[in-house]
């Protein structure tokens, strides 16, 4: 990977710009709507991602590796891969069409007609990851930070375009979401070319794509239902209002992870592309290291703007959600660290450790989220969100260190000489004629 300084710090601006234009259009939905009216959009907005999550059944990891490891067959790999996510995505939406009304309380039963219609124009929920795992996959990090960015200021501008025309809900914000991730689908398969698209490959080619995709989904599905987990248990515990609450303390914290998530996405390619095992195992640790640095530094610069952003951007009507967003901050920072690390060891083929941590958060998350929510409302869901961050890391980290047999204190990143090297790549990034 040529300039890999470049690639890290044209992502992590990437990150910061579509942070920021997250928070504006979080801001523009949230003060249009209210507290319930968000909480619909969460619900409303839930089933798509979960699907989006689950049916491209890593498929796009496959891509990833096959791609970094094949250059020479890119192009029939490629065409294997949109033609999968295709058919994924085609079958997705169907099945969560006719399943996810189904899945809501008595008391959110009327949103029933408002998921089945945003699931069934939600292919490209299944389709872009896989876009987005070729465009990495060929090198091409400029084209996605591109493509991120226009999406992420096409939803502002398009909340502003609803809001003008009078025609703002919770329906309507969802719709505009999804109508993009059409245009993007379509931007991705039109960058692959129409002679890649057309190109006749042989089924073997479908099956090694798609047994690989299933054999990294399997062990990480953990991984996928955890993530999913808190707006299902909330859905079933809570009212819309505190949906809505816990939904703008999350948009003002899930960012935290954006960047290391950009860090491990890039490290996954790197580690993949190694053939030397104990040298990714070092490259893996090092990317651990400087995670924990950005980490540090993106939660001391989020804190002292949580109580006025929350209070005086998003609005009074949502201030229960501040004391919430500190807690979230905690769990977060955690979660970005977990994902470092277990990107990193499945780039190695090692899943079982993602799969492991993943579960016992899940199993954790589940049983305090189901006993504290009713109890202490959704502040107290933040406390159990923490504990089962807090469990899945430090058994990644034991499992880890199993592996690879180094002292506990050579994971510690929090050390001038992580610091210096992320200056030196920062410099190296900007003066690409030093590198």
């Amino acid at each position: 990977m040529k300039n890999k300084a470049w690639v890290y710090f044209s992502t992590s601006v990437t990150s910061g710009l579509c942070l920021a234009l997250g928070v504006v259009s979080g801001i523009l939905s949230a003060r249009l709507l209210g507290p319930q009216g968000r909480g619909e959009l969460t619900i409303i907005s839930y089933f798509p991602g979960v699907m989006g999550a689950l049916f491209p059944l890593a498929v796009p990891q496959a891509l990833t590796l096959f791609l970094s490891k094949n250059p020479d067959r890119k192009s029939e790999i490629a065409t294997a891969g949109f033609r999968i996510s295709i058919l994924l995505g085609i079958v997705g939406a169907i099945i969560f069409t006719i399943v996810a009304p189904y899945t809501l309380t008595a008391e959110k039963k009327y949103l029933g007609w408002a998921v089945a219609l945003t699931c069934l124009v939600s292919p490209a929920m299944v389709i872009n990851p896989n876009m987005y795992a070729i465009q990495r996959g060929l090198h091409r990090f400029n084209t996605v930070n591109g493509i991120l960015v226009l999406t992420s200021g096409g939803m502002v501008l398009g909340i502003l375009a609803l809001w003008w025309a009078n025609k703002v809900s919770p329906l309507g914000i969802a719709l505009l979401s999804l109508g993009l991730q059409m245009a993007v689908a379509v931007l991705h398969i039109s960058m692959l070319g129409i002679s890649t698209v057309n190109q006749r490959i042989g089924w073997e080619t479908y099956r090694t794509c798609l047994t690989k995709g299933v054999k990294f989904f399997l062990p990480v599905i953990a991984i996928t239902l955890f993530y999913l987990s808190d707006r299902a248990i909330l859905i079933r515990t809570t009212t819309l209002e505190q949906i809505g609450f816990y939904s703008i303390a999350y948009a003002v914290t899930f960012p935290l992870t954006l960047t290391v998530e950009a860090f491990a996405q890039i490290g996954f390619v790197e580690v993949a592309g190694m053939k030397d095992e104990s040298a990714s195992f070092v490259l893996a640790l090092r990317r651990f290291q400087m995670a924990q640095i950005v980490v540090l530094i993106s939660a001391l610069l989020l804190l002292p703007f949580i109580h006025p952003v929350v209070r005086y951007a998003f609005g009074e009507r949502f201030s229960p959600a501040v004391g919430l967003a500190y807690y979230m901050v905690a769990a977060m920072s955690l979660r970005g660290l977990a994902k470092a690390m277990e990107n990193s060891l499945r780039a190695r083929d090692l899943s079982w450790p993602g799969t492991a941590s993943s579960l016992a958060a899940l199993f954790i998350l589940a049983v305090l989220g189901a006993w504290w929510v009713p109890i202490g409302g959704v502040k107290s869901f933040g406390i159990a969100l923490i504990c089962a961050e807090a469990m899945g890391l430090l058994i990644l980290i034991v499992l880890f260190r199993r592996k690879v047999r180094m002292p506990l204190a050579d994971l510690w990143g929090i050390r001038p000489s992580i610091f210096m090297a992320i200056s030196r790549n920062i410099g190296n990034a900007l003066n690409p004629k030093l590198t």
